[in-house]
């Protein structure tokens, strides 16, 4: 029950991330720039929400930082594929893959780094 818990913790962290990401982009489309570099702008701060979440998960766990990126980029990228198709009736298309590849691979360095990285604790 805990290890659901955890895994909704998450999932809460990353909706966060994705509506923060999703009001950016909103206010930055407000002053003119160009779709296609908002699009780009995007894609680059899902991945590294992916890369960050990924990376606080698997330095608190006991399993593979890889694995549990793995876990991770996947399940995410599952409930943006049932978003886009529920919500917005997106076709799933190549560059649809690539970008979703793209967030699975952000997640896995950032599940493999996670369990390397060695953070300092305060000193009383």
């Amino acid at each position: 029950m805990s290890k659901l818990l955890e895994y909704l913790k998450y999932y809460g962290l990353f909706l966060i991330f994705i509506i923060v990401i999703a009001l950016i982009t909103s206010f930055i489309n407000l002053t003119g720039i160009e779709s296609i570099t908002i699009n780009k702008l995007s894609i680059i701060l899902t991945a590294i929400s992916f890369f960050i979440i990924a990376i606080l998960a698997s330095h608190k766990t006991k399993e593979r930082g890889i694995i549990l990126g793995l876990k991770l980029g996947i399940s995410f990228v599952i409930l943006l594929i049932l978003i886009n198709l529920i919500l917005f009736k997106s076709p799933f298309n190549i560059d649809r893959l690539i970008y979703y590849m793209i967030l699975i691979i952000s997640s896995l360095l950032g599940g493999s780094i996670g369990k390397n990285i060695k953070f300092k604790k305060a000193r009383k």
